[in-house]
């Protein structure tokens, strides 16, 4: 059976959209906002790790270590607890070690009706080939 035209097209497009996401997770900056909406808009700590080495990863192995135990409370629903967060790169920094570091503000608005601004640093650096968090760090603003 050959394929209809407005199938190939769908394909070609599904294709293309796969392509470049693949691509931009493989660049500082998309593995930068990668960690970010892994990290504070899913609050997926697990899955931010898997794109971190070093400093970062040692931070969020230790908040999944102390987490846990709250984590495994039966009614505990997260959801509910989970703020809004919208976050914009206010500028990045390309070092002469290959490393580039990416400067976000971002705007939280919690359930409770605390609203807040932080900065969030996040470095990043590549390693056998592929763009990895090297650290992170949030401030008060």
């Amino acid at each position: 059976m050959i394929p209809k035209k407005r199938e190939l097209c769908c394909s070609f497009m599904l294709l293309v959209i796969g392509f470049s996401n693949c691509s931009r997770d493989s660049s500082p900056e998309g593995v930068a906002d990668a960690f970010l909406f892994r990290y504070f808009v899913e609050l997926n700590q697990r899955g931010a790790l898997e794109i971190t080495t070093g400093l970062a990863a040692k931070k969020l192995q230790k908040e999944i270590e102390l987490t846990q135990s709250v984590r495994m409370t039966p009614d505990l629903d997260l959801a509910k607890h989970k703020p809004f967060l919208d976050y914009e790169l206010v500028k990045s920094q390309r070092r002469e070690d290959d490393s580039v570091t990416f400067f976000y503000e971002v705007t939280i608005e919690n359930p409770d009706g605390e609203d807040g601004k932080r900065e969030v640093v996040v470095s990043t650096a590549q390693f056998d080939g592929a763009w990895r968090v090297t650290n992170f760090d949030t401030f008060l603003k």
